[in-house]
């Protein structure tokens, strides 16, 4: 076959790692998942936009290898007893400035 490329792993290409991610969505949507996803890490690969097509026409779809340092981030509260404006959760573990 004219063309054929053998596309199995070599022992000569870099190791993938990280979190690998696609989104998609508007632009505007894929804009803010993409700024949400930097400030969780580095990327370390964008691929290009791509348009879509169909009854998707209007979105785009993009590639993104992130990585992100499994640790947990402390979280700052406005107040002892704020919850900074938003939507409290209950989750067992959640920092609520109070005794622990």
């Amino acid at each position: 076959m004219a063309g054929y490329r053998d596309d199995r792993p070599s022992r000569r290409d870099a190791p993938l790692s990280g979190l690998e991610v696609w989104l998609t969505g508007t632009p505007a949507e894929i804009d803010a998942a993409a700024r949400a996803l930097a400030a969780a890490g580095r990327v370390a690969w964008q691929g290009t936009r791509r348009p879509l097509t169909g009854t998707d026409v209007g979105r785009v779809r993009l590639y993104l290898r992130l990585t992100v340092t499994a640790t947990r981030r402390g979280v700052h509260l406005a107040g002892r007893d704020s919850d900074g404006g938003g939507t409290v959760l209950p989750f067992p573990d959640r920092m609520t400035g109070g005794a622990a």
